[in-house]
């Protein structure tokens, strides 16, 4: 016990000859390293928020393309359609209820609807409550060619525009062109090529996931309206049809 004593007495001593190093200030650095570990943090999360908002913005682009009450969506392949519907013109495409004139259809609708001057008043009129879409239905002529249903040379479609609500709903596969086109001074699409899924949006007289397929489409925003021209008519008479586009005289 008294060796254990004398040597903890001797350990004791040379710790007071031994000339230790002096200990560096090591909070600098500590603080610094907290401080660059903070900054990667920060510049992480920007980054994050930054492909973020990115991908957001792409996602909303792809879907609604800048049109009030439209979606356009790329997809891969566009599926089989709904299993065609039988009987009259408006229960094959699901247009609605069937009204005598325009007047009639707005009444419904509760807006006036833009009739193209340059083919007149429709052969019939539709109006259909969910979503709220009415359709001036105009029968092959001279100059206005049968499209895939050969009752039909063009369908007028009009709804309210709202940002909120898209009313026309489009799928569109690889074979398909969007181009952007300008259409009475507002922004629109000409959607040509290979045929396009379409469907109304919460209505079309069934389930959402019915849709048909449609053919060359020109869409576009007017008067507070979101409007769709399905026909045979090449892009510039697609065009010259819409630039006739009228409200009618009360």
């Amino acid at each position: 016990m008294a060796e254990m004593d004398r040597l903890e007495r001797r350990l004791t001593e040379l710790a007071g000859e031994v000339e230790w190093p002096s200990t560096p200030d090591l909070r600098p650095g500590v603080r610094a390293g907290i401080a660059r570990a903070r900054r990667r943090r920060v510049r992480l999360l920007l980054v994050a928020a930054v492909l973020a908002v990115a991908l957001a913005a792409a996602a909303t682009a792809a879907a609604s393309i800048g049109l009030r009450g439209v979606t356009i969506q790329r997809v891969p392949r566009v599926a089989s359609p709904s299993p065609p519907r039988s009987g009259s013109l408006g229960a094959r495409l699901a247009l609605g209820e069937r009204y005598g004139s325009v007047a009639q259809a707005e009444a419904a609708a509760g807006f006036r609807a833009l009739v193209p001057a340059s083919l007149g008043q429709p052969d019939e009129v539709y109006y259909q409550r969910s979503p709220g879409v009415l359709t001036l239905v105009y029968h092959p002529r001279p100059g206005l060619p049968a499209t895939t249903d050969g009752e039909v040379g063009a369908l007028v479609m009009e709804a309210a525009a709202s940002v909120d609500r898209q009313s026309f709903v489009k799928m569109a596969g690889p074979g398909t062109s969007v181009r952007p086109v300008t259409v009475n001074g507002g922004p629109g699409f000409w959607i040509s090529g290979a045929e396009h899924g379409f469907f109304f949006y919460g209505g079309g007289g069934g389930r959402a996931d019915e849709f048909r397929l449609a053919g060359d489409v020109l869409i576009w925003n007017q008067a507070g309206l979101a409007v769709r021209v399905e026909s045979g008519l090449d892009e510039p008479r697609a065009l010259a049809l819409a630039g006739t586009m009228r409200r009618p005289p009360v």
